[in-house]
């Protein structure tokens, strides 16, 4: 296989290549659809390869006219249709020799001295009827070196080649040759000059460039070369204003320039490419920045909801303090009443006392601490499940909206992301399924009163009265029975009357303190397990949402390092394109 063997390129092929590798591993890495991946393998596998040049345009513009002109002989076949029904590539061989490589592609060898220097692909008309053709062209202009774009006098610059102008600027920018052929069909220079400005417009629309456009009469170069005499031959030479392009490809191309073509043409690609990848990025990082923003929006949320879920059971918590307040008052109330020498009949019966107490004071303080608990657990659990479902709800909208307004490259991320939201959505179905709340305040309740017990009444919870106010059940009828010395069948008389004042402000004042000290233990247990459930509460949905945040996570570092891979990899494209200007000029 001829290959481009010139020595001193060796380290500027080595570097050039591993550039082009390191691109292709970016684009693997950064999601870009296998076909381009290949196709810049393509590129890579060939860069010692001679110089190619690709011959594209509408059938009738007459490729295979410029082709046998150059060569000088029949050697591609003509017609007024499609006689091209093959993509075919030209290289030199001592002996002419066709082989067939597949249904649609050719390999014709032919002893011409120009094919020593580069291999030509001839390729049917953009507007091929048969789609194999021009999917086989396609995969040729990434790693041609030179497109030769043939387009006609007559039809110039016509759909389907700015369709293909198209395709070659959004992929892979290859430099473009244009030849104007049929310039014999110019009635006048003006008239001539009128279309060749039309090619230049349109390829500065299309390309963003000013191309380089040889006007040539291919049937006349080609008389020219086929005439007798010499007379002619300068006259339909001369007319056919062939010579420049003939010039342009024998010499140009086979000189010193087609090495420094042939080095720059993969660097443009590679450059095309990184443009594409760099509107891939952008757009990942939109999407990026979009869910950083709903993260955001999400953290300051929860921020409000806890704040929203504290004041929502403060107010139970406000509740529970007015409950046993007024239990205070029915406490003092009954003492008050029940401590005196009238009452000694009840005094003496500890039962029958604390009978009393319960019926009087405590009454059915139990179910209403009871459901004032229940309801802020509640009440909590409520507030935190609408959170949640607001806040899933949010991101499959966001999702939605995103997922609905992405293209091309966006969307592989955007499934990705999907696959996970997903996910997240099930486990919180499942959470929210499991979730119970009679039982969170059942065991609030009873981690509540085990609090109380320890912090100021331990041995009540083991007297098995239950719930928050048999501690106080326990405390103040001990105190009483056990601690006051309250007066016996051996108290009359004056030691009675003094005595029961005495104890009944004793009393009043234990009961006093106990409650006060209930109040402060149960606001303290009571807050402790409730904000333990509202940060439970928040940090399932944390948890919840996790994959998500992972996701972001690793978005935003694989963005950031192909970034970074990216601006290194341009880097070393300029590094190359300097060196070969200082190398080879």
């Amino acid at each position: 296989m001829n290959t481009l063997v010139a020595p001193e390129l060796a380290d500027l092929l080595k570097a050039e290549r591993g550039t082009l590798t390191r691109l292709a591993e970016l684009l693997e890495r950064s999601a870009a659809d296998a076909d381009t991946v290949d196709r810049l393998h393509d590129i890579i596998r060939h860069l010692e390869h001679l110089f190619l040049v690709v011959v594209v345009g509408e059938f009738n513009a007459g490729k295979s006219s410029v082709l046998n002109a150059l060569f000088g002989e029949k050697l591609m076949e003509e017609g007024p249709i499609p006689t091209t029904a093959k993509v075919t590539i030209l290289r030199h061989g001592d002996e002419p020799m066709e082989r067939q490589l597949s249904d649609f592609l050719v390999e014709r060898r032919h002893p011409a001295q120009l094919l020593r220097y580069l291999n030509l692909v001839d390729t049917p008309g953009t507007n091929s009827i048969i789609k194999q053709h021009q999917t086989i062209t396609e995969k040729f202009i990434p790693r041609a070196d030179l497109v030769l774009f043939i387009t006609s006098f007559d039809r110039p610059l016509a759909e389907s080649e700015r369709q293909f102008l198209e395709f070659i600027r959004e992929a892979w920018g290859k430099r473009l040759v244009f030849v104007l052929n049929k310039a014999d069909l110019a009635r006048d220079e003006e008239s001539l000059n009128q279309v060749i400005a039309h090619i230049e417009s349109g390829c500065r629309e299309l390309m963003g460039f000013e191309p380089e456009i040889f006007p040539v009469s291919a049937e006349q170069a080609f008389a020219a070369k086929m005439a007798e005499k010499d007379s002619v031959r300068a006259t339909l030479w001369r007319e056919s204003r062939f010579a420049p392009l003939e010039e342009f490809i024998t010499e140009k191309l086979a000189g010193p320039e087609r090495l420094a073509l042939k080095l720059n043409a993969p660097l443009d690609a590679a450059t095309k490419r990184l443009a594409v990848l760099g509107r891939h990025l952008g757009q990942r990082r939109e999407i990026l920045q979009q869910d950083e923003a709903n993260l955001g929006e999400l953290q300051s949320r929860l921020d409000d909801a806890r704040k929203e879920l504290e004041t929502g059971y403060e107010r139970h918590l406000a509740e529970i303090d007015t409950l046993l307040l007024q239990l205070e008052r029915r406490g003092v109330q009954f003492l008050t009443d029940n401590i005196r020498v009238s009452k000694m009949n009840l005094l003496r019966d500890k039962d029958r006392f604390k009978d009393e107490f319960q019926r009087q004071v405590l009454r059915d303080t139990d179910r209403q601490l009871e459901d004032q608990v229940t309801e802020a657990v509640d009440r909590l659990f409520e507030q935190a499940l609408t959170l949640w479902q607001r806040t899933l709800r949010e991101f499959a909208e966001r999702l939605r909206t995103i997922g609905d307004a992405a293209t091309g490259t966006q969307q592989e991320f955007l499934y990705n992301r999907a696959d996970v939201f997903n996910s997240v959505m099930r486990e919180a179905e499942r959470k929210i399924q499991r979730h119970d709340l009679r039982e969170e305040a059942r065991r609030i309740l009873e981690n509540a009163a085990n609090a109380a017990d320890t912090v100021g009444y331990a041995g009540a919870g083991a007297a098995g009265l239950g719930l928050l106010s048999g501690v106080l059940m326990v405390a103040t009828t001990a105190d009483l029975f056990g601690g006051f010395g309250l007066i016996t069948a051996g108290v009359v008389g004056v030691a009675g009357l003094t005595v029961l004042p005495m104890q009944r402000r004793k009393a009043i004042k234990e009961l006093q303190d106990h409650v006060e000290a209930l109040r402060t233990d149960m606001r303290t247990a009571l807050s402790h397990q409730l904000s333990q459930q509202a940060d439970a509460a928040l940090g399932r949905l944390h948890e919840t949402i996790a994959p998500y945040e992972h996701l972001v996570e690793t978005e935003r570092t694989a963005l950031d390092e192909a970034t970074g891979e990216q601006q290194v990899i341009e880097a070393e494209i300029e590094a190359l394109r300097q060196r070969i200007r200082k190398e080879i000029g």
